[in-house]
């Protein structure tokens, strides 16, 4: 193995991606429950950082993917809603700014549009995760189907 990829993988290990995330411009993603206010989900992230939220639509019962980056300010940014087919109830609207794209089956609405916080009813069928650098959490083990929860950012 070649000396470099040695180090890189010792660097990885002894500073995990939580603790680069310790900067001055570290802010947290929360995942709250609207009705208690109870904070259930508090992830360190820099500005820049994305993640995606993954479900199985209700009713065509095919996979969707938005990708969020985190802003400077404490917003959250829709990048990308990915899907298979056309996906009923999914992005459809005309946005100036909005871009299809094609992949095989997928389709993909890149967009631009910003949340101060998101709210997320946790459902029965939807297998919803949120995926954080590599970590999964899934929304039914935070909250029962039915909860409301809010995605916010926090200092």
């Amino acid at each position: 193995m070649p000396r470099w990829i040695f180090l890189l993988i010792l660097f990885f290990i002894i500073f995990p991606p939580s603790l680069r995330a310790q900067g001055p411009d570290r802010v947290f993603l929360l995942v709250e429950s609207r009705e208690t206010r109870k904070v259930l989900l508090k992830l360190p992230l820099q500005p820049g950082e994305c993640f995606q939220y993954e479900y199985i639509h209700s009713s065509d019962h095919t996979p969707v993917r938005d990708t969020f980056r985190i802003e400077e300010g404490g917003k959250i940014t829709l990048l990308e809603e990915a899907f298979l087919g056309y996906g009923a109830g999914l992005e459809f609207q005309d946005h100036r700014e909005a871009r299809l794209s094609y992949t095989g089956s997928w389709t993909r609405v890149q967009l631009n549009r910003g949340f101060s916080q998101l709210p997320i009813r946790v459902g029965r069928v939807a297998r919803q995760i949120l995926a954080v650098r590599s970590q999964i959490y899934r929304l039914d083990e935070l909250a029962r189907p039915g909860d409301c929860l809010i995605l916010s950012i926090s200092d």
